[in-house]
C-alpha cells in the first residue's frame, strides 16, 4: 500500500493464553485448544497479511475466556460465564485483584496500544480480523468470509463487492451483527471516524500453513485492490 495508507491490523482473538494459575478455568485441554477460547489459525494469518501489506498490528495476547477484548467494558459477555453451552465456573466470583489483573493488565493495555499506534502512526485505516466455525448447530454454514460493519459501511462495502466479485459467498453482518457497542471496531473505528472493516474467515479455511498463506495472499489482492476506492476518505 502506499505511504498514504497507514493501515493497522487487529486480532482480538489471536490467542487461548490462559495463565498457569488459572488452570484453563477449570477446562479440558480439547477445550482450551478450541473456538471457544481462540480463533483458530488468526494470529498466524495477521502475521501473514501484515507483513505482506507492511501495516501496523495489534494482537490479543490472552484468551477471550479470561476477558473478551472485543466487548465493551459495560457489555455483559466481557467475561462469560457460559460460552457455547460450556459453564466456566470460574469466571463466576472473581477476587477484586483478579478482576483488576484482567480489565487493567489484558484488556485496558490492549485497547490502549490500539489508541496510542493509531495516534502516533496517523492510522486512517482498520482492518479487524477473526474466525468462524464452518458449523452452527450441526448445519454448514455456506459463506466463506463475513463482513462485519457498524452504521459506517464505507470500507466493508468496498470489501464486500470485490470479494463476491472474486466469486466468492460472502456474509453482510454474517455470521454475526457487527454493530455490539463499545466493541473494537466501534471503540477505535467508527468513534474515531476512521475507516474499518471486521473480516471473518471461515476457520476450516486456515487448517493448514499453505491454507493460510492462500487466504493472506487473497487478502492482501482485496485490499490492495481497493486502495483507489478510498483515496477520497483519506
Amino acid at each position: 500500500m502506499s505511504k498514504r495508507h497507514s493501515i493497522l491490523i487487529i486480532a482480538d482473538h489471536a490467542s487461548n493464553f490462559i495463565p498457569e494459575e488459572y488452570n484453563c478455568l477449570g477446562l479440558s485441554k480439547e477445550l482450551i485448544e478450541s473456538h471457544i477460547a481462540y480463533d483458530l489459525g488468526i494470529k498466524e494469518l495477521s502475521l501473514e497479511l501484515s507483513k505482506k501489506l507492511k501495516t501496523h498490528l495489534v494482537v490479543g495476547e490472552h484468551s477471550r475466556l479470561l476477558i473478551d477484548l472485543n466487548r465493551g467494558i459495560m457489555d455483559p459477555t466481557l467475561i462469560s460465564c457460559i460460552s457455547h453451552g460450556i459453564k466456566i465456573f470460574q469466571n463466576y466470583k472473581l477476587s477484586s485483584n483478579d478482576m483488576r489483573f484482567r480489565i487493567e493488565g489484558i484488556y485496558n493495555n490492549y485497547h490502549h496500544k490500539i489508541s496510542k499506534i493509531i495516534k502516533s502512526k496517523k492510522i486512517n485505516l482498520i482492518i479487524s480480523l477473526h474466525s468462524f466455525n464452518p458449523y452452527y448447530k450441526k448445519k454448514k454454514r455456506d459463506i466463506k468470509f463475513g463482513i462485519l460493519s457498524n452504521s459506517d459501511r464505507r470500507y466493508s462495502d468496498i470489501i464486500i463487492e470485490i470479494l463476491s466479485k472474486k466469486g466468492y459467498t460472502v456474509g453482510d453482518n454474517q455470521p454475526y451483527e457487527g454493530n455490539l457497542t463499545d466493541d473494537t471496531m466501534h471503540r477505535h473505528g467508527l468513534k474515531n471516524g476512521i475507516l474499518h472493516t471486521l473480516i471473518e474467515t471461515r476457520n476450516d479455511l486456515l487448517l493448514k500453513p499453505t491454507d493460510i498463506s492462500s487466504i493472506a495472499d487473497l487478502l492482501y489482492q482485496t485490499i490492495t485492490s481497493s486502495k483507489e476506492r478510498i483515496k477520497k476518505y483519506l
